[in-house]
């Protein structure tokens, strides 16, 4: 019979011997304790293509046809592209990329597409962009270009490793941007949190806290929204299909804030052909306060079509 001292010494040996070192274990107990949460919520933001996870893309191509209806009453056709075309690789760090540009909107505008209007048409960007070769704990980018109004920009990214503790996920970027255009100069900072909550298999609850402010607005803008997103729902549908339905608030300032606008929504986004062909459908009301926060109910049904990893 093993005594207690040789389970010790045995469990010293497995742990600290060159076969089972402390670091490979720790790593293979991290992996899957974090594999069931870290799998589901990358799967889901990459299937919705989120802003987060283009953003860090290396290359994409993606276009996007439909129409929006709202009861204001407005009826637009929706026509949308833009993309991230990586050049090259300078050293392994330092990447050439064109790509498409526009000015601040609002996290639900970046996630849908918008109709193309004079105030947020895309113009091309050209940049450098170097990021570090090994990043463990904090990750961190920056980059700098110019775009075809002209305007000269920096950019600078950072964030950390998503934290897993049990089915939780969380994950906090920091965003600045600074911009000048002939005798114009702009400065804009931006916070986000994700707090993600594995509920089941393919389940997540999120948490999103962003705040966002520019050096030409007088105010900085604060949303809180919470959302249930769900990864093939549905046994009869053989391909991928998610489904999101989020509720939340936007308003100014963080201190004796106003609400802006109160919203809720349902995304549904199924695969259609292959990986690059889907059709979205996405509706639910906004209650504005220019509007009186009357409800506004509204609908989007678009293709979407793309190339590339985002």
């Amino acid at each position: 019979m093993i005594t207690k001292n040789w389970k010790a010494f045995l469990l010293s040996v497995f742990l600290f011997s060159p076969a089972f070192g402390q670091e490979k274990f720790i790593d293979l107990i991290h992996r899957k304790i974090s594999s069931a949460v870290y799998t589901t919520v990358s799967s889901l933001d990459n299937f919705f293509a989120d802003p987060r996870i283009k953003e860090e893309s290396k290359a994409y191509l993606r276009f996007r046809a439909g129409f929006s209806y709202n009861s204001s009453p407005s009826f637009n056709n929706i026509l949308k592209v833009d993309f991230k075309i990586r050049l090259i690789k300078l050293e392994k760090r330092l990447g050439i990329f064109v790509e498409s540009y526009k000015e601040r909107l609002t996290r639900k505008e970046e996630e849908e597409p918008v109709e193309i209007k004079e105030r947020n048409k895309e113009q091309i960007s050209l940049g450098i962009e170097y990021k570090p070769k090994k990043q463990k704990i904090v990750r961190h980018r920056f980059s700098v270009g110019i775009t075809s109004s002209p305007k000269i920009y920096a950019k600078y990214f950072i964030s950390n490793v998503p934290v897993i503790y049990k089915r939780w996920e969380i994950t906090a970027y920091q965003w600045f941007r600074t911009e000048k255009k002939m005798n114009d100069y702009k400065l804009e900072e931006r916070t986000q949190l994700y707090i993600d909550r594995l509920l089941a298999p393919d389940f997540v609850w999120r948490i999103y806290l962003e705040r966002y402010k520019d050096s030409k607005t007088p105010y900085q803008v604060i949303n809180y929204i919470s959302s249930i997103r769900m990864f093939n729902p549905v046994k009869f549908y053989k391909r991928s299909l998610a489904i999101e339905s989020f509720a939340g608030l936007t308003q100014k300032k963080l201190i004796n804030a106003e609400v802006s606008n109160y919203t809720l929504q349902y995304r549904i986004r199924a695969n259609i052909y292959k990986d690059w062909a889907f059709f979205n459908i996405h509706t639910g009301s906004n209650w504005p306060k220019s509007r009186g926060f009357k409800g506004t109910p509204f609908i989007k049904v678009f293709f979407e079509f793309y190339f590339g990893k985002i």
